[in-house]
């Protein structure tokens, strides 16, 4: 076999851009003239919108079948009418960090948003399940059961959310920005995490559940038994071990990585896509192509380094992603956000009820990562030399177990964090360390270095279920993707008009409640991969 150093050298030529590629990012833009046709149409139409949604929120609550169809209908418009309006002044906050006005604006649309959806769990508590189930037997009302039903469920543990804890993200992102070590303000991280966890926990308290964990599960859709069996299996496997030991012996497959123009990437992405078949890979194609205006690489100084998706009932959806500089983990994270995206347009065009465009974020990450692992596996298998296959193959056994151990112990540690500020073994920046050298042994500053902990508390849970899905649906794809494709895309296509689980199964046969199976498909197939990745690295 050629040697892999040598190969791997060859490759870093290879994988350069293609003479003749488009390299301008620039010409990537999203047209905000598709949601408003201009800035102060939308401020005018925002004003309306916004009073228009806290007249639904103290209208009396119907209570025969007619007026309870046009009051849903009219949930449903408004909540068409605030995201639209939430497209435009986000994309417009983060083209630039210091647009105070739409960031309020955003705040202020999100803030009306939940009032309104407040507004339909009140009328669901008010109905009652008996009342639900009698006046959804009527034809017209029958798409809305899971929507009154879901929103049952939810009353039962309404509660008022402190402006303190949105306030502690912006804290954040001032701390990050710091030109100072996380290392050397750890307390400054350690009081600003213990107090999140002390208001979440509070909130969480009044709300009716034991702690903040149990909260965010159940918000989420998930269940915190399931949590916890999820977590059981993870760690009786040694499949994340294995593959990392035969990364260990092969430090050539972490070479430099070259810049890669914007359209190769794209390239790579649309290659990626086609054997999902044409639904799915004109999806993607309409996406990117930068004559559709759907793709926004924002370089500018000012421009927020993020990448995000948009999208909605009515609207037409699109990609944002900050401070492209070329390397193969920001296409790797374009392909991502692209998944999103795809999903929200299927939505749009599939799904006539607004509300049922919005479902638990483990459902809509676990499509986005399958896409990833789409790219990474096209890479893999469109390599000429056991260089490039050991390359990519590691790119991908890097992102799938990252996806299942990774956010495993993120999950881990973070629940553990707030069972300790609840009973108050956790208050420093000594305590927080010591938690994390358990889980984290290579960093015990983990807990400060993980955004979402301060921005987004107990999220990462969602990339554990998205992970342990994503890898469920590549399973089936290698196996047969003629018959995987149509069902995924009609899964995409359905939006959430029904439980996670139901979902799933209806369409995939996946079983949400096998926790330990989900567990042994993910190790199962990172197994056979690193078995692969032995072969590449060591020599046949």
């Amino acid at each position: 076999m050629k040697s892999v150093v040598s190969a791997a050298l060859t490759l870093v030529m290879s994988l350069a851009a293609t003479p003749g590629a488009r390299s301008d990012t620039g010409t990537y833009r999203i047209d905000l003239a598709r949601y408003f046709p201009s800035a102060a149409t939308e401020a005018q139409s925002r004003a309306d919108a916004i009073a228009s949604a806290r007249a639904f929120a103290t209208a009396p609550i119907p209570d025969n079948s007619a007026a309870l169809l046009l009051w849903l209908q009219r949930y449903d418009a408004l909540l068409e009418s605030l995201e639209r309006h939430d497209t435009y002044v986000y994309l417009r906050a983060e083209e630039d960090e210091g647009d105070t006005a739409d960031a309020a604006a955003d705040a202020a649309l999100g803030s009306s948003e939940d009032l309104i959806s407040n507004r339909v769990v009140e009328a669901a508590g008010q109905l009652g399940e008996a009342h639900i189930l009698s006046m959804t037997g009527e034809a017209s009302l029958r798409p809305y059961r899971y929507l009154l039903l879901s929103s049952l469920a939810q009353a039962v543990h309404r509660a008022a959310v402190t402006p303190a804890l949105d306030a502690a993200a912006a804290r954040y992102k001032a701390l990050r920005k710091s030109s100072a070590s996380i290392a050397s303000r750890q307390d400054d991280y350690a009081a600003l995490l213990v107090s999140i966890a002390t208001a979440r926990n509070g909130v969480a308290r009044l709300r009716g559940f034991a702690g903040a964990a149990d909260a965010a599960y159940f918000d989420r859709s998930i269940d915190p038994a399931s949590v916890e069996r999820i977590l059981r299996a993870v760690r009786d496997s040694d499949a994340d071990a294995r593959y990392r030991s035969v990364a260990a012996k092969a430090p050539n497959i972490a070479i430099a990585r070259p810049r890669i123009a914007i359209a190769d990437g794209i390239a790579w992405i649309l290659d990626a896509a086609r054997p999902m078949g044409a639904d799915y890979a004109d999806a993607y194609a309409s996406l990117l192509d930068p004559a559709s205006e759907r793709l926004e690489l924002c370089t500018a100084p000012e421009c927020d380094d993020t990448g995000f998706s948009v999208g909605f009932a009515g609207q037409t959806s699109g990609v944002y992603f900050g401070g492209f500089e070329g390397r193969l983990d920001s296409v790797r994270a374009i392909a991502h956000e692209s998944g999103h995206a795809v999903h929200r347009e299927f939505m749009s065009l599939h799904q006539p009820i607004a509300a049922y465009n919005r479902g638990p974020a483990f459902i809509f990450e676990s499509f986005a990562i399958f896409n990833e692992l789409l790219f990474l596996n096209h890479l893999y298998r469109s390599a000429t030399t056991d260089a490039q296959r050991a390359y990519y193959l590691n790119d991908f056994l890097d992102d799938a177990t990252f996806q299942v151990f990774g956010s495993a112990k993120e999950t881990e540690l973070e629940s553990a964090i707030y069972r300790g500020v609840a009973d108050g073994t956790i208050k420093t920046a000594a305590d927080l360390n010591a938690l994390t050298a358990k889980i984290f042994p290579e960093n015990h500053l983990y807990w400060a270095a993980d955004r979402l902990f301060f921005t987004d508390p107990l999220y990462d849970v969602n990339y554990l279920y998205a992970g342990l899905l994503a890898l469920a649906y590549f399973t089936q794809f290698e196996r047969d993707p003629a018959a995987f494709a149509p069902r995924y895309v009609a899964l995409l296509e359905n939006g959430f008009d029904d439980a996670p689980a139901a979902l799933e199964r209806r369409f995939l046969g996946i079983d949400l409640a096998d926790e330990a199976g989900l567990v042994s498909n993910a190790a199962t197939l990172i197994d056979a991969r690193t078995a692969a990745l032995r072969l590449y690295s060591v020599g046949r």
